[in-house]
């Protein structure tokens, strides 16, 4: 399961006509290149996050079970290749442990390049491309658009369509907060999905920090037929999900360090 949730660790990235369309509506014009650092890459890099996971499955009983999750990660710039379009790309590392006193263990790797006008991230066969160049805070994209939005994934024993009714988007851009301990001038926030009827719910919003990366991510990929009882329930639409999720999983991840 893990495997699978580490793909929000770093992202990417498809548009056109973007800056077209800025000078249309007199918006300045971006130059691309001060966006490249919010998807910051270097080699010898290294980010460390603490990530938090509510993972919904179905009891032998029929009751929902809720395991609780608690899990640091590290991920390293390891080395870097070209690929077979002579483009620059790197390999990113990543460790997990459980706790601050424990050695790291290697999971697995991923991969994550940029262009002038993209950005990807690659991991078990996934190319995802959450970021655009250049971006304005009226920016949307197909972020997903390299694989079937419904491809299924097995999470706790329980098939999912965590894909579904994704619509990337630009919240903020170039705004000043704090994430965690640190201090940043200039953060970027994109929803990645924010989709919910009564049996599914898809929420993912990411935050990036220029000449740092991804610093918070936060999803929710949640499925219920408790609306699907007959008689409808009275709170339906009212009862948290929290409460009401019977399959997938509710993650919340922020930096905790990161070093060159």
């Amino acid at each position: 399961m893990y495997r699978f949730i580490s793909h929000i660790i770093a992202i990417a990235v498809v548009s056109t006509g973007i800056a077209c369309n800025s000078r249309e509506t007199g918006e300045p014009v971006v130059d691309p290149e001060e966006q490249f650092e919010y998807f910051a890459l270097k080699l010898g890099r290294t980010l460390e996050y603490q990530v938090d996971s509510l993972v919904y499955d179905f009891g032998t009983n029929g009751n929902t079970v809720v395991d609780t999750n608690r899990l640091f990660v590290k991920i390293h710039f390891a080395d870097t290749l070209t690929d077979n379009s002579g483009q620059l790309v790197y390999l990113l590392e990543r460790f997990e442990r459980g706790s601050s006193g424990e050695p790291w263990v290697y999971n697995s790797s991923s991969t994550a390049s940029r262009t002038g006008t993209q950005a990807f991230f690659t991991e078990e066969n996934l190319r995802f491309n959450p970021m655009i160049f250049p971006m304005t805070e009226r920016s949307r994209w197909d972020g997903n658009s390299a694989f079937d939005s419904f491809l299924e994934l097995e999470i706790a024993g329980e098939r999912i369509r965590p894909f579904t009714n994704w619509d990337y988007r630009v919240d903020s851009l170039d705004i000043p907060g704090a994430i965690g301990p640190f201090a940043f001038d200039s953060l970027l926030i994109i929803t990645e999905a924010n989709d919910e009827i009564n049996i599914e719910k898809r929420f993912s919003r990411a935050v990036y920090a220029k000449h740092v990366g991804l610093v918070k991510k936060e999803q929710w990929i949640l499925d219920s037929q408790y609306c699907n009882q007959i008689p409808t329930p009275t709170d339906c639409l009212t009862k948290p999900w929290e409460e009401k999720a019977e399959k997938g999983y509710i993650l919340r991840m922020e930096i905790l360090n990161f070093a060159d």
